[in-house]
């Protein structure tokens, strides 16, 4: 799974270091200007509903003559058919299963408009609670340290104030690699610049095919360690360790700080 993720870059940093190729030319992602509910801030803790996050999207999505764009969105997908206030989504969607896409009623519609996006972070955090690694919080990152584009889907709502309410969810797949040393669930990672851009181009590649060739990438080992606590990177003693147990717990058991939220996707 993903709860939570960490990405310090400034906009201008994840611009330069997400740049692609296109036509022999290398091109920098430019943001989005469009006026949106959420925006992007570094931070070691990006979380669920309450951080905006750095979200790759195909530029035709927004009229723009750009392959990619970077647009911020709030981390928990909202469905289309969902007309409620914000606040009142308890359903637990900044995750969603890989396997379940094409029947799920929350993540369907967005699959089969081609809304697809890809998360950019430079890690995430799980909670262990047992099996081959002591249990405790573990930071996962690259283990060259590049940036982990992880596979998403979004959809738009129009809010009342005129705003557009970008919200998002990563993909998830079953761990195949040394990530299941810590968690049997991990973000669906996209390793090569051409994953990225099958994912991103909904005109020429179905959703069929686009979910066909991703659950089909191999899955790379990444690097992790146990940290003190949700949100820092530094590895861990075994006392503080034991001392970030009570957030967490508290989160599996809620969802969020906020309420008690219903069965989640993922």
């Amino acid at each position: 799974m993903c709860r939570f993720c960490a990405c310090e870059l400034s906009k201008e940093q994840l611009s330069k270091q997400c740049a692609y190729k296109k036509d022999n030319l290398d091109h920098e992602v430019s943001w989005s200007k469009n006026s949106n509910f959420v925006d992007y801030h570094p931070s070691t803790m990006l979380q669920p509903k309450n951080t905006g996050l750095p979200v790759i999207i195909n530029g035709k999505h927004l009229q723009s003559t750009d392959s990619r764009i970077f647009c911020p969105m709030y981390w928990s997908l909202i469905p289309p058919w969902y007309k409620g206030d914000l606040n009142d989504w308890n359903a637990l969607t900044h995750n969603a299963r890989v396997e379940n896409l094409k029947e799920s009623k929350i993540y369907s519609a967005s699959l089969s408009e081609g809304k697809r996006c890809v998360v950019v972070m430079e890690g995430f955090f799980e909670y262990k609670k047992s099996g081959s690694q002591p249990a405790g919080v573990y930071y996962l990152q690259s283990l060259e340290n590049h940036l982990l584009k992880a596979a998403g889907l979004f959809n738009t709502i129009k809010r009342e104030n005129g705003e557009t309410l970008y919200s998002c969810t990563v993909i998830t797949t079953e761990s195949e690699s040394n990530v299941k040393q810590v968690h049997h669930r991990s973000p669906l990672l996209l390793h090569q610049d051409a994953d990225v851009e099958t994912w991103l181009d909904f005109q020429s590649v179905s959703s069929a095919d686009a979910v066909s060739k991703i659950k089909a990438n191999k899955q790379i080992d990444l690097q992790f360690h146990r940290t003190s606590k949700m949100g820092s990177k530094e590895p861990a003693t075994a006392k503080k360790v034991l001392a970030s147990k009570g957030l967490m717990s508290n989160w599996l058991k809620t969802g969020t700080n906020k309420g008690v939220k219903r069965k989640a996707e993922n």
